[in-house]
Formats: structure tokens, sequence, C-alpha cells
């Protein structure tokens, strides 16, 4: 075992732990506002034409059928493709979309490298694999450069991106960027696929690494660095965003009496309103029921 192999047991080990702790974190807190927006795209038979089962006489009666298959379809073509950020802001997805698409190449190849490591602990070899792997890392590093320098050029250059980048969006940017550039100068190297794949079998196996070329090491370090901090970053929003469809968007259940999410519900309705609200009649004291049940307050005009 190599100073390398601890290096990156470590940062694996941190980002599960991170990663897990902040998804449990986020699933504890209160139950948010239902948003009621149609079409949900679980509603069987209803979605393509934007109903609910609201619709229905007594619907809360009625068994509740939900279409998984219609939540993918929604799902996938925002997570690889950026459907969202294509149809609201086409000068961003430019830069966007290849920024994270060369990142989802390189997921891939992470994870074809880990399947012919486990094929050569069972001593099985397939021959196509060294060069999938160089093409897909190949494709990867020069997609995700791109993107890198257009994101950089829109956050830099943009009226509408760069009053709102800090310091952190250059740097996640600039650090994504330093793992395509040295990726694709490895990637040149004849080696690269060998390599790689030695090395992944000696992480695999707790034994030795193979010796690599120095931009090798400094593409390793880029790598290793950025998943140890992501976890404590924005770019959480890559499994976020579960909750934000699953939890926020598309939440939907009913709540009927003796149901659970009552249970969820009332804390949050017990919750004195702290925050300056006149037009609610919120004093610091009244909770959500009190200010649900009282007369609204009469504001008086002001005089111009």
């Amino acid at each position: 075992m190599t100073f390398l192999n601890l290096v990156v047991y470590a940062t694996a080990i941190i980002f599960v732990v991170a990663i897990l702790a902040r998804a449990i974190r986020i699933a504890k807190m209160p139950v948010h506002v239902r948003w009621e927006l149609y079409p949900v795209p679980h509603e069987k038979g209803r979605a393509h034409y934007g109903g609910s089962r609201l619709e229905e006489v007594d619907w809360w009666t009625k068994p509740i059928e939900k279409d998984h298959l219609g939540e993918l379809k929604v799902m996938i073509p925002e997570i690889l493709f950026l459907k969202g950020v294509w149809e609201h802001n086409k000068k961003l997805w430019t830069g966007s979309f290849p920024l994270h698409f060369g990142l989802y190449l390189l997921m891939g190849n992470m994870a074809l490298l880990t399947l012919s490591a486990v094929l050569q602990i069972f001593g099985v070899e397939i021959a196509v694999l060294p060069t999938l792997i160089t093409n897909i890392a190949l494709a990867g590093c020069v997609i995700g450069a791109i993107g890198s320098v257009i994101m950089l050029g829109l956050r830099m250059f943009s009226s509408d991106l760069s009053k709102f980048s800090t310091p952190s969006h250059f740097f996640n940017i600039l650090m994504l960027g330093a793992i395509y550039v040295t990726g694709l100068v490895w990637v040149m190297d004849s080696g690269f696929a060998a390599d790689s794949m030695k090395l992944y079998s000696g992480i695999l196996t707790f034994s030795a690494t193979p010796s690599l070329s120095m931009i090798a090491y400094w593409h390793l370090g880029f790598s290793l660095f950025f998943i140890f901090y992501l976890p404590f970053t924005h770019m959480t929003h890559f499994f976020t965003k579960y909750f934000t469809y699953h939890s926020v968007r598309w939440e939907d259940e009913p709540n009927r009496p003796g149901d659970p999410i009552q249970d969820k519900i009332n804390p949050s309705l017990a919750q004195i309103v702290t925050w300056s609200a006149p037009h609610v009649g919120a004093d610091g004291k009244k909770n959500w029921v009190d200010i649900a049940t009282s007369p609204m307050p009469e504001l008086q005009k002001e005089s111009k």
C-alpha cells in the first residue's frame, strides 16, 4: 500500500460521510410549503395534459397511482442535458452543459476503470476496454475544458452573471478546468490506459499503485482535492436536486387525519413567526395557527 492509496481511501470516506450527513440534515428539515404546481410527472394518466387527481370528486378517498417512468422522463433530460437551463437561459447552457457533460464522461470512465480492475482481479481481459477508456477520457477532458473556458468567460464578462459571481464560482471553474487540462495531457500519453487500469486495480486490492508521470499525479491531486471539498460547497446540487423535485415541486401526498405527514406539519404550524410581516399580523409572539385563525389586520395607507 502506498501514500496515494491512503489519500484515496481517506478522500472517499470523507466524501461519503459528508454527503450522507448533509442528506440526513436536509431530510430532517421541516416539511416544505406545498407548491401545487401542475402537471406533476408522477400523476398517472394525467401529467401529459397538465391534470391532477384533484379533478375527481372525493379524490382523497381513492387509491393513489404513481407513474415513476414519468418522473424518469423528466429527470434524465434534466440531469444529463440540463434541459431546464436550455429552456430558460440558452447562453448559460452553452458553457454549463459541456462543463457538466465532460464531468459525466469522466465519471463514466471511473466506472469503466473500476470494472476493468474487478475483471483483472478475476483474470478476465476485454481487449476493447483500454481503447474505450482512452476515448471516453479524451472526449470528457476536451468537452469539459471547452465548457470551463466558456463558463469562465461568461462569469467574467456577461452582465447577467458577473454581478452575481463570487470567488467560489471562479475557484470551482478553475479547479474543474485544471482537472480537464491535466487529464487531457495525461490521456495523450500512450501508457494512459494501462497505467490507469493498474492504478484502479491497486486501489481496489489495497496493493501498491504503479509509478505514474508527473502530469498524472497533478491530475489525481486536483481530482482528489475536488472530491474532498465538493460536499462542503453549493455544488452538492447534484444530489440536493432530489429533495428540490421530490420534496418540493412534486410533493403531493394528501394531508388526511392520522396520516404521517400531519406529524411533520404540526411542528411547523407551532413555529413563532418572528420576521416582520405586518400584513399578516406577525408580532413575534403568534405562531402560524394564530395568524391563520386571526382576522387580517388593517394596514394604514402611507400618505404620499
